[in-house]
C-alpha cells in the first residue's frame, strides 16, 4: 500500500463532497466503489483531511493500493510505500477520524415523500456511546487500552441542490493486538461509514 500527501485547490475543496471525486483522478482506470455497505472490502483509496483552510488548498493524507499518478490541478507532495504487519500482543498507537452512527426507526417516514425505508442512520453524540462504538468496531482486532475523543465541527457539503452535514470525531489511543489478520484488514479497508468524506482511515504506529 501507499501513503501520499495531496493538496486539492480551494475551488474544489470548498465543498467536501468534491474531495472523493477529485482524488479518483489520481488513479485512472481504478475500479470504482461498488460496496453496498461500509463493512465490505473496498476498492480505490481511503483519505483523511489534515487541513482545510478557507481560501487555500486542502491538505489530505491518502492511502491507496497503488501509487497515485499526476493529475491536473492536484499536487502530490510525497508518497511512500508501506506494508503493515501487526503482531499478536503488540501495543500500537492508533488514530482514526470516523463518523459514528447508529440505525434507528424513522417515526416520521410517512411525512417524507419518496422515502421507502423505515430505518435511518443518525450520528452518535454522547461520548460514552462513541467509546462503545469504537470498541465494537475494533473488538475483533484488538483491545483498546486507552482512547481520547476529539469532536469536530460539522462537515457541511452540497450534493447537487441538496445540502448535508456529518458529525465526525477523531479517536486517538492505544490498542493491544489480538488478531493481526483482522487488524490488517481494517487498516486496508477502513472503519465505519462516510469514507467519501475523509472518515474511516485507521492509522497505527509502534510505541
Amino acid at each position: 500500500m501507499f501513503l501520499s500527501r495531496v493538496e486539492i485547490p480551494w475551488e474544489f475543496a470548498c465543498n467536501p463532497y468534491n474531495f472523493h471525486r477529485q482524488l479518483w483522478r489520481l488513479f485512472p482506470g481504478e475500479q470504482r466503489e461498488t460496496r453496498s455497505n461500509g463493512e465490505e472490502s473496498r476498492q480505490g483509496f481511503l483519505f483523511r483531511i489534515e487541513d482545510n483552510p478557507t481560501g487555500r488548498p486542502a491538505r489530505l493524507l491518502v492511502q491507496s493500493r497503488r501509487a497515485p499518478e499526476a493529475a491536473s490541478g492536484l499536487v502530490v507532495v510525497g508518497t511512500r510505500e508501506f506494508q503493515p504487519q501487526p503482531a499478536a500482543g503488540q501495543r500500537l498507537a492508533f488514530l482514526l477520524t470516523a463518523n459514528p452512527v447508529k440505525t434507528i426507526t424513522d417515526a416520521q417516514r410517512e411525512t417524507k415523500p419518496g422515502k421507502q425505508s423505515e430505518k435511518c442512520r443518525v450520528p452518535i453524540i454522547k461520548e460514552e456511546d462513541q467509546r462503545e462504538w469504537i470498541a465494537r468496531k475494533l473488538a475483533n482486532a484488538g483491545e483498546i487500552e486507552a482512547a481520547s475523543i476529539l469532536p469536530h465541527a460539522p462537515i457541511h457539503f452540497r450534493k447537487g441542490n441538496r445540502g448535508g452535514k456529518l458529525a465526525a470525531v477523531t479517536f486517538e489511543g492505544v490498542i493491544r493486538v489480538l488478531e493481526p489478520v483482522v487488524l490488517a484488514s481494517l487498516l486496508e479497508n477502513g472503519v465505519g461509514p462516510a469514507k467519501g468524506f475523509g472518515c474511516g482511515l485507521l492509522l497505527v504506529r509502534r510505541i
